[in-house]
C-alpha cells in the first residue's frame, strides 16, 4: 500500500509537466492562444499523512496543492464546463473516525499557500470552506478540462470547513529536466520548452477534524514547472482531433 501511494504521489506531481499541450488545446477552443510567445508556471506540493500509508495510524489525510494553470469547475456551477484559470487548488482526502471523504477547494486567498523559490520550504495554512469547494480541480494536462480530479465529498459527519496547517521542508532541488514539444498542422505550429525542478521533502501537518494529532510524512514532494511556448498561425478545424 505504501508503494502504491508513493507511485500515486509521483504521478500526481509529474502530471503538471504538460502545460504546453494544454495551451495548444486551449487555442483550438477558439478563445485561447493566438500567435505569440507565452510563459506558464505551475508549482505543486503533495504529502501523504498517516493511515493507510503508516499502518500504526488509525487516521490520516492526503493533500495535493497546485498553484498555476488549473482546470476548475466550482461546486455551484452544475452543468457548466470546467474553465482553465490561473488559480490555487487544494485536493484533500481525509480518513477519520467519522468516515472518509474526498474534497476539492479553490483558494480565495492564494497567499495561504507559499513555496520558496529554491523549493526548500512550502506551507499551507488555510481554512477550507464550503463556498470554496469545486467539483473539478486539477492541474491542466493534455486537453483543457480533460482532467480526472481528486474530488467528491464526505459523509454527513465529515464536511467543511477544515482548518489545515502543513509545512514542507527539504534540502532544495534534487532533480531537474527539460522537455521540448513541437506540433504542426498546416500553417499552425507550437514550439514549447518545459523546465522542471523537483524536490523530495519531509512534511508535518494537522487538520482540525482529526483532533489532537500532528502528522509527519516522508512521502512528500514539490515540483516547479516553467513552460515557454511559441505559437504561430491559427489552428484549423480538426488539428487536435476534435
Amino acid at each position: 500500500m505504501a508503494l502504491v501511494r508513493r507511485i500515486t504521489l509521483v504521478i500526481s506531481i509529474l502530471v503538471c509537466g504538460s502545460l504546453a499541450l494544454a495551451a495548444a488545446a486551449m487555442a483550438a477552443g477558439g478563445g485561447g492562444l493566438g500567435p505569440g510567445n507565452y510563459v506558464f508556471e505551475n508549482t505543486t506540493a503533495a504529502a501523504n499523512f498517516g493511515f493507510p500509508n503508516d499502518p500504526k495510524q488509525a487516521t490520516g489525510f492526503d493533500v495535493f496543492v497546485s498553484k498555476g494553470l488549473n482546470s476548475v469547475q466550482l461546486d455551484n456551477q452544475d452543468g457548466e464546463k470546467p474553465v482553465v484559470t490561473n488559480s490555487t487548488i487544494v485536493n484533500l482526502q481525509v480518513f477519520g473516525s467519522k468516515g472518509q471523504g474526498y474534497f476539492c477547494f479553490t483558494l480565495k486567498n492564494p497567499a495561504d499557500f507559499k513555496i520558496s523559490s529554491d523549493l526548500r520550504h512550502a506551507s499551507l495554512h488555510a481554512l477550507l470552506t464550503a463556498d470554496e469547494m469545486c467539483t473539478l480541480g486539477a492541474p491542466v494536462a493534455g486537453k483543457a478540462g480533460g482532467v480526472t480530479p481528486l474530488a467528491g465529498g464526505g459523509g454527513p459527519l465529515l464536511q467543511p470547513p477544515f482548518q489545515v496547517d502543513i509545512t514542507w521542508t527539504g534540502t532544495g532541488v534534487t532533480g531537474s529536466g527539460r522537455d521540448r514539444n513541437t506540433f504542426t498542422c498546416g500553417g499552425y505550429s507550437t514550439n514549447a520548452t518545459t523546465s522542471t525542478k523537483t524536490a523530495g521533502e519531509n512534511a508535518s501537518g494537522t487538520i482540525d477534524v482529526l483532533k489532537g494529532s500532528t502528522f509527519s510524512s516522508t512521502t512528500a514532494g514539490i515540483i516547479a514547472n516553467t513552460t515557454h511556448l511559441e505559437v504561430q498561425g491559427f489552428p484549423r478545424q480538426g488539428c487536435f482531433g476534435f
